[in-house]
């Protein structure tokens, strides 16, 4: 899933470039990098925190068996999960997947933090509208395929 968000994310950059806003990456592990990489999954600036120290200090939550399979098949997570079928992003199920992240935006110069988005459940992800108008760049999102156009009930999840 977070392979589907990051390509998602990664279609901001044009407009974040021209704004010049830098889009940071923080990575929990080593493994699986080298093929988000040439996935082309992150089109930003990537660094690897191996010790979980930002995942901590920032209070991301790692999931447990427990409350990990209710989170995975819920609507959200089935609707991201297809979404990344649909583009033919992938998967390998291999690290932590137990980890939840979450996206921050920061001033220039580290003063302010502009919007802070927290993970609970592995299909939660900040709305690109939201990046945006936190960081008051206008023109909307771009068109990028799968995000509004997956839809899943109960049973099934279909492409409008």
């Amino acid at each position: 899933m977070c392979r589907t968000y990051s390509k998602r994310l990664s279609a901001l950059k044009p407009q974040l470039d021209a704004n010049n806003v830098r889009m940071i990456g923080i990575g929990l592990e080593e493994i699986g990098v080298e093929q988000f990489v040439e996935g082309k999954f992150w089109d930003g600036e990537l660094f690897i925190d191996t010790k979980k120290e930002a995942y901590q200090k920032l209070g991301f939550r790692r999931m447990n068996l427990f409350n990990v399979f209710p989170a995975v098949f819920s609507k959200k997570s089935r609707e991201v999960s297809s979404e990344g079928r649909t583009d033919k992003v992938g998967g390998d199920f291999k690290g932590d997947g137990m980890q939840n992240g979450g996206s921050m935006i920061v001033s220039a110069g580290g003063k302010e933090c502009l919007l802070f988005f927290k993970q609970e459940n592995p299909g939660d992800h900040v709305p690109l509208e939201d990046v945006l108008k936190a960081l008051k760049i206008e023109g909307g999102v771009p068109e990028s395929g799968a995000e509004k156009t997956v839809t899943c009930n109960d049973d099934v999840c279909t492409r409008n």
